[in-house]
């Protein structure tokens, strides 16, 4: 009888591991918002099929240089419509950020979706992360830029 309470038990702390051991994927989707009010939802399949950039960087949030590839927002912008001068990036926490478009388009900002050639959980500050090339130039590695790198982004509005 013991045994069978402990083969319970054992059977029950593994599954509720695996449960909750594992990374929340979001696969998720982006809202771009136009400045006339118009939205479209893009899944992260379509961000994957548009030309990608990859660079390595180090983060103030992550341990040693990392591997993000993501679309460039110049890109992004372009693509769907956004031709604001000021860009709200919004995150699934609600925290959002004004950020100057020009920013986004000539500092060589992506909107990530890997980091280390694999997708980000919400855990780790996926599924989209804006990033800049933060090695690149000192002026990227100030509170200002920092800022701007959002991560869980769920929204991305041309609306002022």
């Amino acid at each position: 009888m013991r045994i069978k309470i402990c083969v319970k038990l054992l059977v029950m702390f593994v599954g509720a591991l695996g449960l909750f051991g594992a990374p929340a994927f979001a696969g998720g989707s982006v809202t771009f918002a136009k400045t006339d009010g118009a939205r479209v939802e893009v899944p992260m399949e379509t961000l994957m099929e548009m030309p990608a950039t990859e660079f390595y960087t180090s983060t103030p949030w992550t341990t040693g240089v990392q591997k993000f590839k993501g679309v460039e927002f110049k890109l992004l912008l372009d693509t769907y419509g956004i031709d604001a001068d000021t860009v709200r990036v919004s995150a699934l926490n609600d925290y959002s950020v004004m950020v100057p478009a020009n920013v986004l388009r000539s500092d060589g900002a992506i909107l990530a979706y890997h980091l280390n050639d694999a997708e980000m959980s919400v855990r780790e500050k996926g599924p989209f992360w804006v990033v800049f090339p933060y090695d690149k130039d000192v002026r990227f590695q100030t509170d200002a830029y920092w800022a701007y790198s959002v991560w869980q982004v769920k929204a991305i509005d041309g609306q002022n």
